[in-house]
């Protein structure tokens, strides 16, 4: 009985049995929290994700130094800080590229050389970038060999930058063939062609012809064939004679010249030049702008007589060459068996699955009626045919009186998602 007697608390106290109030709406105070609440936010809290460390600052970049001799007064203060204003400037436009490689040069102290400027040149994109090292150069008093100044000009007039290509030209002391055929082919390739033919003739009076450069005179030959001044054009022909550059590129222009100039006789001496030359063959575009200028003028027979001369000379044949022609070959009715022949040749070369060249194949064997062998020609096409080769089947087989096939063949083409302009024809011929 002693074992299950209440014990009592120490102190000889009693305390009351803690009163419940019966009244809603009374929240335990946070010193009344459970232990097991207390654990599980401790819990929580450690799982959380732990705070982001500060934002490194952002420093400015660093402006470019403006080199200074020991020669300057200081009265010279507004002309440096315009210098160094304008050449900020001028770095500023070009956000990467030239422009932040010599800035960090400039901040390690390491003075680029000419190799160095010849290739942040060559990287160059823009005329902004190109104007950045230019202005580098000048600031840090870099003298201007031949090489760098002659990449300076090729640089600006490949981004378009005449006016600085023509600025920097005219500033240079000392010029070579290379300089004026890249100033030439700028005005040239910029449609400035009386500039061209103005700035060939003063290279002309510098007496440059042994340095003269084929570049130059290709590209016053196109200026003069824009122009249509075929005097001149005969001029550069005879300054080509005597320097013995009747060939090659040079050539090809100065026959591109006198087909377009409707003169025939001139351009087959031309290319009877270029194929006695022993420098180097006769290019391809040569051969391919005579048959072309003889087959526009109706002269079917003497591009026949190109071709055989090209066939003649062993000089390689492509899809161009043999393109052109195939469509000689259709509007001729004397050299119908030449065109088996140049079917034949193109099997030779590899090119009878084309679109060029079959194109011109189904187009000459529907012009003489024979419907099969230009569908067997389409058929071997490689790849997927594009619209021309389309049409020129569709077209043979409504001409030839095959209106299924033509009708088969509109329907096959609607199904590839082409629509050329000559289904409207085709139509026409199939409702026959």
């Amino acid at each position: 009985m002693a074992r299950c007697s209440i014990a009592k608390p120490l102190g000889g106290t009693t305390t009351a049995a803690p009163h419940h109030s019966h009244r809603c709406g009374q929240l335990p105070t946070s010193a009344a929290a459970s232990p097991t609440m207390t654990t599980r936010t401790r819990r929580l809290s450690a799982l959380s994700k732990p705070p982001k460390p500060p934002s490194l600052p952002i420093f400015p970049r660093p402006k470019l130094p403006i080199p200074t001799t020991s020669n300057d007064a200081p009265t010279n203060s507004k002309q440096d800080n315009s210098k160094e204003l304008s050449m900020n400037t001028v770095s500023s436009r070009s956000s990467s590229g030239a422009g932040d490689v010599l800035r960090l040069m400039d901040v390690l102290c390491v003075a680029p050389d000419e190799d160095v400027y010849i290739s942040l040149l060559k990287d160059s994109v823009d005329a902004a970038e190109v104007a950045a090292v230019h202005a580098h150069i000048k600031c840090a008093a870099f003298p201007l060999p031949l090489p760098l100044a002659n990449r300076l000009v090729l640089t600006y007039a490949s981004c378009g930058d005449t006016v600085s290509a023509r600025k920097v030209f005219d500033e240079m002391s000392v010029k070579n063939g290379i300089t004026w055929a890249t100033m030439v082919s700028a005005y040239s390739d910029g449609c400035f062609h009386n500039e061209a033919i103005r700035l060939f003739s003063c290279m002309c009076h510098e007496e440059l012809a042994s340095d003269l450069h084929d570049r130059s005179i290709v590209a016053v030959l196109r200026s003069c064939a824009r122009l249509s001044k075929l005097s001149f054009g005969e001029q550069v022909h005879a300054l080509a004679i005597k320097a013995k550059r009747v060939c090659g590129d040079t050539g090809s222009s100065l026959l591109q010249l006198y087909c377009e100039s409707n003169r025939h006789d001139s351009a087959r001496q031309v290319l009877e030049t270029m194929r006695c030359s022993s420098q180097e063959p006769v290019p391809e575009a040569a051969w391919t702008s005579f048959m072309t200028a003889c087959h526009r003028d109706g002269l079917l027979d003497e591009a026949f007589h190109v071709f055989r001369d090209m066939v003649s000379s062993g000089d390689a044949r492509s899809s161009f060459s043999l393109s052109t022609i195939l469509v000689v070959c259709a509007e001729s009715e004397k050299h119908k068996c030449l065109g088996q022949q140049v079917h034949a040749d193109a099997i030779k070369h590899g090119v009878e699955t084309n679109q060029f060249v079959v194109s011109g194949l189904v187009h000459m064997y529907a012009n003489q009626g024979r419907l099969a062998d230009a569908a067997r020609a389409f058929e071997a096409v490689g790849g997927k045919p594009d619209a021309v080769c389309w049409n020129a089947m569709a077209m043979g087989y409504a001409r030839g009186g095959w209106y299924r096939e033509a009708a088969r063949m509109i329907y096959q083409m609607k199904a590839a998602g082409i629509d050329p302009p000559g289904v409207n024809v085709v139509r026409m011929a199939c409702s026959r």
